[in-house]
């Protein structure tokens, strides 16, 4: 399936197409679950998530019988950086933006309608079911398909920054609420320039994992908090903020290391590989 879609280079209306599916796919999931009471969340995101992946793979495979070239998914190269470095140094990077996120969040009041399906999600489901969906299957799916996918086909049609900024906003959209569009738009934002700086899939699947399984970590370690609590709420104002000054300057030194140790992007180029098995 993965070779298809090495094929399929969606233009940014078929990207909007593509987040208009995963709700398609929503919906699909959301009516088994009305008969199957005790579904698993893991399940209904992976049905909702097959539904533009699918369109995908027929997409790619009329794409590769009318002889488009293709382009690979997954081509990684850190510059000057060990992988395991690039990937610490990351790891970092998105921590810090998170935590300098935060507040934009929760900047708009929470309904408690919103809340209560948040914390079915994240305290109420059972841990294997939260750890598939949230940090399994939703970074594996999501990077495949809106940066594997959606930035890879529209970077060689426009400049890097207004594809990373449009598939950042895809990615904002596909959540379909703003408390976690807002952060999702921003940490969208950094792994969409991992993505453009590097060619690596496993990059940003790893940052994504990262930032999910901290939120599943935390929700279970901290059940008394509230789903809509922030670091603010939790730690001294003096620490908090002296913990958000620290996090904006370990960017700033993070991305500039990053940009100055990696190569040239050359993703606009067409690359015959395998795919996510290179």
């Amino acid at each position: 399936m993965i070779q298809e879609l090495k094929y399929y280079k969606p233009t940014l209306g078929q990207s909007w197409w593509l987040v208009l599916l995963i709700l398609v796919g929503s919906l699909v999931g959301g009516g088994i679950a009305l008969f199957w009471s005790s579904v698993p969340q893991s399940l209904s995101y992976f049905i909702m998530m097959m539904v533009p992946l699918l369109w995908c793979v027929m997409k790619g495979r009329l794409a590769e019988q009318a002889g488009v070239r293709p382009l690979a998914i997954h081509a990684p190269h850190y510059g000057k950086l060990p992988a395991w470095v690039f990937f610490v140094l990351a790891g970092i990077a998105l921590i810090a933006v998170s935590f300098l996120v935060e507040p934009l969040a929760n900047l708009i009041p929470m309904p408690d309608s919103i809340k209560a399906i948040f914390e079915k999600a994240f305290v109420e489901s059972t841990l294997w079911d939260m750890v598939v969906s949230t940090c399994i299957l939703a970074p594996l799916l999501e990077e495949l398909l809106c940066r594997g996918i959606m930035l890879r086909g529209m970077l060689p049609r426009m400049k890097p920054g207004k594809a990373i900024f449009w598939s950042a906003l895809l990615f904002a959209v596909m959540h379909m609420n703003p408390w976690q569009a807002i952060p999702a738009f921003l940490i969208g934002l950094l792994m969409g320039w991992i993505y453009w700086r590097t060619h690596s899939l496993w990059a940003t699947i790893f940052l994504h994992c990262l930032n999910n399984s901290l939120s599943t970590v935390l929700s279970r370690v901290m059940p008394d908090v509230s789903i809509e609590a922030s670091w603010k709420d939790i730690l001294p104002s003096n620490i908090y903020w002296l913990c958000y000054a620290g996090a904006a300057v370990l960017l700033a030194v993070i991305l500039y290391i990053l940009h100055e140790k990696t190569l040239s992007p050359q993703i606009s180029s067409p690359v015959d590989a395998e795919g996510l098995g290179r």
